[in-house]
């Protein structure tokens, strides 16, 4: 059970199971265990970062303080990456990474700039990039 998410599951949804895991195996994932329970619960995750523990003991502390409060995964643990934060900005940008390039040099704006502009002013703006591409296109 090397993979950290099905491990996660165990922790949560199957109790017996992860009762029959080793404590080297529990160890293993301490350091990304500890960093999502610290999304809750931060002043305890910040103590076992800096006392000297077992990390399977630490496994099996938070297994067993919040497999009493929950019986499947809680939604809190799935965190949003940035890799689809990128994916989601790439979505919402109406026009090419050349024509916001080239409006930048034209107006003396950052790229900073023009993605606080979309967030700001929003379909406003929007019109105003699509009219400047193609005013650069024709």
């Amino acid at each position: 059970m090397s993979d950290l998410f099905e491990f996660i599951n165990t922790m949560f949804a199957r109790p017996a199971d992860f009762n029959k895991t080793k404590m080297h195996e529990r160890g293993k994932h301490f350091f990304m265990i500890n960093r999502f329970m610290s999304i809750k619960h931060p002043i305890q995750a910040s103590y076992f970062n800096n006392i000297k523990i077992s990390p399977g003991q630490v496994v099996t502390y938070w297994q067993e303080s919040l497999g009493k409060i929950y019986n499947r995964t809680p939604k809190w643990m799935y965190v949003s990456t940035a890799k689809a934060k990128e994916a989601k900005k790439k979505n919402e940008q109406p026009v090419s990474d050349e024509t916001i390039r080239k409006y930048c040099e034209h107006h003396s704006l950052s790229r900073r700039d023009i993605e606080e502009a979309l967030l700001l002013l929003g379909k406003p703006f929007d019109q105003e990039l699509r009219n400047f591409e193609k005013m650069i296109t024709q």
